[in-house]
């Protein structure tokens, strides 16, 4: 019988089946052995990636999962049996048939939610601070490698390695993972978690990769991690419902982001029937649980503006009312140079090109804003639309030289040689 070899398309998969299951098995195997043994969990789990690399060069099995988690159990109860010595185990696993007992029982699909709450946690401890919280979250729970978080966090991977070896020195001081039902811890914790995911989520959006400018896999992990908060007895679920309706919602525009040619689409020129329906209900759903809290936050408003251009038939019948006084409310909450860029273009909407051009240029100080493509390709649209296309072209040019991918390079340069100039 002939094998085929495995293509392009499935090796992909293969890779984000790796990441996924990565932060699974990780965080399995440390609430198992302990954080005192992260370095141990981690060398286990990346053993069992590359065993399943050698058999699954010609094909991956029927169900590479189960595949996965038999490989972790077994290479964690080797290597455990072999370094028994020098490894200090939490007690009551130091039988042979106690140690396998409690293994597959901590990678059974039952445990799988408490262990990456557990971990998820854990990670955001006191002793750290919140980019490294957000930095061990993005890499152990989910996959990311030190230089996709680095993009992330536009900075250099060196930074991020420090982060990780922080995190690492202060997990193997903690006996055991987080208690997850102790409602007082989780709630000081969960800001870390919810901008980790936030970020998690921004990085398939539109992330630092030049290949590949849309990762869809990741965006459905940020969306499942913020689900699976709604597990947690102890967790805010209001909140978590905002988060996820906010992922919902923008999720929901991915399939017609790039055109046929691999090129990012403005708004106004996507093909609004392409957006996922399932998941703009899916939003509305959490948006609805969201809306039974007391409190109104940065995930309750954000979200609200991503319903609204979910939900709306065009750019034109979109609600910019409300997407004005959504951003009002954010700037009062988290005020941020991106967020002003945006309420900037809504201001266009709704009051006027020369409304929206005021207020780009109130922003062009900014520090932040002068090496970031979009601000300078929102002034250059603004200038377009004002039949103004000698002022546009500068504005367009200083966009392609700082777009991040091939996909906002010719997004920009197609607009400039519509300009006629």
């Amino acid at each position: 019988m002939t094998r085929r070899r495995v293509d392009l398309a499935d090796y992909r998969s293969v890779e984000d089946l790796f990441r996924r299951e990565s932060g699974h098995l990780v965080a399995a195997l440390t609430r198992v052995f302990g954080p005192s043994n992260l370095t141990l969990v981690e060398d286990v789990v990346q053993d069992a990636l590359m065993a399943a690399m050698q058999a699954w060069r010609f094909e991956p099995p029927r169900d590479p999962k189960a595949w996965l988690l038999q490989t972790a159990k077994n290479r964690a109860i080797d290597v455990l049996r072999r370094e028994r010595r020098l490894v200090s185990l939490p007690a009551g696993l130091d039988a042979d048939v106690e140690l396998a007992g409690t293994v597959a029982s901590a990678l059974s699909p039952t445990e799988e939610t408490a262990s990456q709450l557990a971990m998820m946690f854990s990670i955001c401890d006191d002793g750290l601070g919140q980019e490294t919280h957000v930095t061990l979250i993005l890499r152990w729970l989910c996959g990311l490698s030190p230089h996709e978080i680095a993009g992330a966090f536009l900075v250099a991977t060196q930074t991020i390695d420090r982060r990780l070896h922080r995190g690492r020195a202060r997990l193997a001081e903690l006996r055991r993972l987080r208690d997850v039902d102790d409602a007082d811890e989780m709630r000081t914790r969960e800001p870390s978690v919810h901008q980790a995911l936030y970020l998690l989520f921004s990085e398939g959006y539109h992330g630092s990769d030049p290949t590949h400018p849309l990762r869809p896999a990741l965006c459905t992990d940020a969306i499942r991690l913020a689900e699976l908060l709604l597990a947690g007895r102890a967790t805010d679920h209001v909140q978590a419902h905002a988060l996820a309706a906010l992922f919902c919602f923008n999720a929901a525009r991915l399939p017609a982001r790039l055109d046929d040619a691999g090129v990012f689409l403005p708004l106004s020129d996507q093909d609004r029937t392409r957006w996922d329906r399932s998941l703009i209900d899916r939003g509305v759903i959490h948006l609805a649980q969201a809306s039974t809290g007391e409190r109104l936050g940065r995930w309750h408003l954000e979200a609200g503006i991503a319903c609204e251009h979910a939900i709306a038939p065009s750019v034109k019948e979109t609600n910019w009312d409300r997407i004005v006084d959504h951003y009002d409310q954010l700037l009062l909450l988290n005020p941020s140079p991106v967020l002003a860029l945006n309420r900037a273009l809504a201001v266009a909407e709704l009051r006027g090109l020369e409304a929206g051009r005021a207020a780009l240029v109130a922003l062009a100080n900014d520090e932040k804003l002068a090496g970031y493509p979009f601000f300078w390709a929102a002034r250059a649209d603004i200038e377009r639309r004002a039949h103004r296309p000698a002022e546009a072209r500068p504005l367009y040019e200083r966009a392609v030289s700082l777009s991040r991918s091939r996909a906002e390079r010719e997004a920009y340069q197609r607009r400039i040689d519509r300009l006629g100039v």
